[in-house]
C-alpha cells in the first residue's frame, strides 16, 4: 500500500500526458491508411472486451482511485491540467487538455479491491473484440503502436475498433482476425501503463476534423489513428459521438 501511495504522484504526472494524439506535433512516422483492397471482414457475430473486465478497467475518481481523473468514454478530465494540446480555438489558442472529451476508454490493471494498480497492466495481452480485418497499423514512438480493426456487423454496417499503447504487435494490414486473437501487449509505461481502446463508426478518419474546426485548425488530423479526444467551438458538437465515436464498453455490452 505504501508503495502505491508513493506511485500516485507519479501516476498523476503520467496521466497528464495520456493523449499523445493531442500533443503539438504529429507523429513523424509512416501511416498505413485503410484501403478498399482489404479483404472483406468476416462478419462479427458477437463482441467481447479487449481485456478481462474483472481485472482491468477505467480510472474513475473515488471509485477505482483517489485522483481527480476519469478515463471513461465521453468525459472531461479536470485533473489533467490546462496545458494546450492539438486543438486550436477561434482565437488561435490551444484548447486546454481539461476541456477535451475522451473518445475511448483507458483501462488500467485493477487489484483485488477493484482499485487501479499502477503499472501492473504492462505486458497484458490485448485481444480483438470481434472478428475483423486489420485496416491500420501505426507506430507512435514511445507511446507504443496503434492498431485499427474493421468489423462487419450483421446488418451490413461497419465499425472499427482501435487499440493504442501496444507493444509487440506482430500483425499485418489486411490480416483477418477472430474474436479473442492477440492484437498486442500493453506497453510498459511505468505507472501509466494502460490500454486506450475505441469503437468508431468511421474508417481512416482523414476528414474527421474539417479545416474550420478546432481540430482542423490545430494538428489533430496528423494523429488520425489514435487521437483519443474531441472538442469543438460549439459545445453541441464537442462530444465524441458527433465525430463518429461510440461508447466502446456500452457497445460491447450491447453486442455480447
Amino acid at each position: 500500500m505504501k508503495r502505491l501511495f508513493v506511485l500516485y504522484p507519479r501516476l498523476l504526472i503520467a496521466l497528464a500526458a495520456l493523449c499523445v494524439g493531442c500533443t503539438a506535433d504529429p507523429v513523424g512516422q509512416t501511416t498505413e491508411r485503410a484501403s478498399p483492397l482489404l479483404p472483406s471482414p468476416v462478419p462479427a457475430d458477437v463482441f467481447d472486451f479487449p481485456l478481462d473486465p474483472s481485472r482491468f478497467g477505467p480510472y474513475v475518481h473515488g471509485v477505482t482511485g483517489p485522483l481527480n481523473v476519469d478515463t471513461r468514454f465521453g468525459v472531461q478530465n479536470p485533473g489533467l491540467g490546462s496545458a494546450g494540446k492539438c486543438f486550436v480555438d477561434q482565437r488561435g489558442d490551444r484548447v486546454p487538455f481539461d476541456k477535451l472529451y475522451h473518445a475511448g476508454e483507458d483501462w488500467f490493471a485493477l487489484d483485488a479491491r477493484g482499485r487501479v494498480a499502477p503499472g501492473l497492466a504492462a505486458g497484458a495481452p490485448v485481444t480483438a473484440v470481434a472478428h475483423g480485418v486489420v485496416s491500420w497499423i501505426q507506430p507512435a514512438g514511445g507511446e507504443g503502436d496503434i492498431v485499427v480493426i474493421e468489423h462487419l456487423l450483421r446488418d451490413g454496417a461497419h465499425v472499427w475498433s482501435a487499440y493504442w499503447h501496444l507493444d509487440r504487435v506482430a500483425l499485418a494490414r489486411g490480416q483477418t482476425l477472430r474474436r479473442g486473437d492477440l492484437v498486442g501487449r500493453v506497453l510498459d509505461r511505468g505507472p501509466n501503463s494502460h490500454l486506450h481502446w475505441e469503437i468508431r463508426a468511421w474508417a481512416d478518419g482523414s476528414s474527421l476534423f474539417p479545416p474550420g474546426s478546432a481540430g482542423g485548425r490545430g494538428t489533430c488530423n496528423g494523429r488520425v489513428p489514435g487521437l483519443g479526444y474531441t472538442w469543438d467551438d460549439s459545445p453541441s458538437r464537442a462530444a465524441p459521438h458527433t465525430w463518429g465515436y461510440l461508447d466502446p464498453a456500452q457497445f460491447v455490452r450491447d453486442h455480447r
